[in-house]
């Protein structure tokens, strides 16, 4: 009887370990993060700074469905038709094709978003660089 425990014992220790062997790993990259949050619907911030109109400005970022729904000025709310901000994927799109582009690049540790997004550092803001500033994400 008492081998019989003794087994028994042996093979739940067995079964706990095969448990945690199959369980997920986290994500390991920042995108992958990113995904694991599978947001859809939210709210950013971003400043972009740039030789261009608008540079410097605070914009509220509205994303439903992984596309931009509007964009304000977070200073008084007044619309933004500038097409270029971005969502976070696709700062991420950036970031994987950057064409020729030198970036540097700093990554939210919660939610993986690009905080941070340095086009062409050596040349901005005089000659198409940009870097971009991304925090406030609020999920909707």
């Amino acid at each position: 009887m008492e081998k019989l425990f003794l087994i028994l014992l042996a093979l739940l220790g067995l079964a706990a370990c095969n448990k945690e062997l199959v369980s997920e790993a986290p994500p390991q990259t920042p995108y992958e993060l990113w995904r694991s949050k599978n947001l859809r619907d939210y709210t950013i911030d971003q400043v972009r700074t740039c030789f261009c109109p608008d540079a410097g400005d605070a914009v509220r970022i509205t994303v439903r469905s992984d596309t931009i729904f509007s964009l304000t000025k977070v200073s008084d709310g007044s619309v933004v038709t500038s097409p270029y901000y971005y969502t976070v994927d696709s700062l991420f799109g950036i970031i994987k094709n950057p064409n020729g582009d030198s970036l540097v690049v700093r990554y939210n540790s919660i939610y993986g978003f690009p905080e941070y997004l340095d086009i062409n550092p050596q040349q901005h803001p005089v000659d198409g660089g940009a870097l971009y500033e991304t925090s406030n994400l609020r999920k909707e």
